[in-house]
């Protein structure tokens, strides 16, 4: 039985000559939501980007249903069962919802691109109600909710979402965190970068700390206050812990 567990095993990646991860260690079961959060530069993009063959892996594994995709192309771990919804706004605004997940399905056969797009709008009724509308014509919220489904009109095991919440009003959050927690509960797993800590640790199974490239914390959101999430970020330990204990 092919095991449906994403397991990072000591992944060093970067760009080009620079590293930004180093040495990052993360097992993720199916259907769990897990937030990546830490400060800026801690390499939590740069994990999404080496996950989607979008960064340079150096050193490391990424196993995944029985085989080590680290280094593998976007379209190729896409063909695996792993999509993206990028950071910012990558519709097309001058095209309506459904030309949109049209667009989206370019890899998938033609016999079963209406089947995935009903999926979607199943997943997804505010888009179905409103599939004729011009992608540029609908709030950020909804552009973002657009954006998750056109990566998760691929049907994909995996989901990693990059910073859903950058430009939004609260409302507009609301929205689209609590789709994400919809899908997720209905078997989705899903891996989230999100600076908005407040609104991970509130729908996230598991918080993964990063710092300085590395996993510094990993647990459940109940067991961290949010004192001693600012403390780890500033200082990549606990309140209270001396650099011995760390």
């Amino acid at each position: 039985m092919v095991d449906p567990r994403l397991s990072i095993n000591g992944l060093r990646a970067g760009y080009g000559s620079l590293d930004i991860l180093n040495g990052v260690d993360l097992d993720v079961p199916q259907g769990q939501f897990v937030a990546l959060m830490g400060p800026n530069g801690a390499g939590k993009s740069t994990l999404l980007k080496s996950l989607y063959g979008m960064a340079t892996i150096k050193d490391g594994s990424i196993e995944w249903r029985g085989k080590n995709i680290a280094g593998y192309k976007s379209r190729a771990i896409l063909a695996e069962g792993i999509s993206l919804v990028p950071q910012g706004r990558c519709n097309f605004p001058v095209m309506t919802i459904d030309e949109n997940l049209q667009m989206a399905a370019y890899t998938l056969r033609d016999a079963q691109v209406k089947a995935d797009r009903d999926y979607v709008y199943d997943l997804f009724p505010i888009l179905k109600a409103r599939r004729n509308t011009l992608a540029g014509n609908m709030s950020g919220g909804e552009q973002q909710l657009l954006e998750v489904a056109m990566a998760v009109l691929q049907r994909p095991k995996i989901l990693l979402v990059d910073e859903p919440s950058v430009g939004l009003s609260p409302a507009a959050i609301g929205i689209v965190f609590d789709e994400l927690l919809r899908i997720n509960a209905a078997g989705q797993t899903i891996l989230l970068v999100e600076q908005n800590t407040k609104k991970a640790m509130e729908v996230a199974h598991r918080a993964v700390i990063l710092r300085l490239g590395k996993v510094i914390w990993d647990g459940s959101p109940a067991d961290i206050t949010h004192d001693e999430l600012g403390e780890l970020f500033l200082t990549g330990r606990m309140r209270g812990e001396t650099k011995a204990e760390h």
